[in-house]
């Protein structure tokens, strides 16, 4: 005997009576049901644990996103310090220049005044900005930059990648003349 399947169940035209032919059309739509069900089934249970992730644990350590994807990340403790805080605009506006579109993940584990001073910042410059859900916060970092799209970024460490603007060049100090070279040499 063949197998229970739609195909069988359709091209099976050997029918003794009306009452067959209403059994088999019955089989049919009882087949596809179950097909579609379970389908459906299957779509509601992936979309209520998420969805399907590619490399979830890289996603987590990333705040969301692949490292591919990072042009500039900072640890948490970097994010709550004033030294990338008070020079984020120019880094932002500065990867800016180089790539678009440029997207900023802040993590929950960063002190909230400093979560929305980075948020506004990035929405003033026309970034998407976003501060994550507590699922990250196994992340060692405090802010990620990123791009929807697969970049190449020699060092992603902001404290690296910026440190000329964050590490200013030292003054020269000037030599104070005493008192007796001003007046003989």
């Amino acid at each position: 005997m063949h197998k229970k399947t739609i195909p069988n169940l359709l091209y099976n035209k050997s029918f003794s009576s009306k009452s067959e032919q209403i059994f088999n059309l019955l089989e049919i739509l009882l087949l596809w049901y179950n097909f579609i069900m379970t389908d459906i089934n299957k779509v509601i249970m992936e979309k209520a644990q998420g969805g399907v992730k590619l490399n979830p644990d890289e996603q987590r350590r990333f705040l969301g996103t692949f490292e591919e994807r990072v042009l500039a990340s900072c640890s948490i403790e970097q994010a709550n310090e004033t030294l990338i805080r008070s020079h984020f605009k120019e880094m932002l506006s500065s990867i800016m220049k180089n790539c678009r579109p440029v997207i900023v993940k802040i993590s929950p584990e960063v002190e909230s005044g400093n979560q929305i001073f980075y948020l506004k910042t990035a929405k003033e410059l026309g970034c998407q900005a976003t501060i994550v859900s507590s699922d990250y916060q196994s992340s060692p970092f405090g802010l990620i930059v990123h791009s929807d799209h697969l970049v190449q970024v020699d060092d992603k460490d902001m404290s690296q990648q910026f440190a000329s603007l964050l590490q200013p060049a030292e003054k020269p100090v000037k030599e104070k003349r005493s008192l007796w070279k001003k007046w003989f040499g």
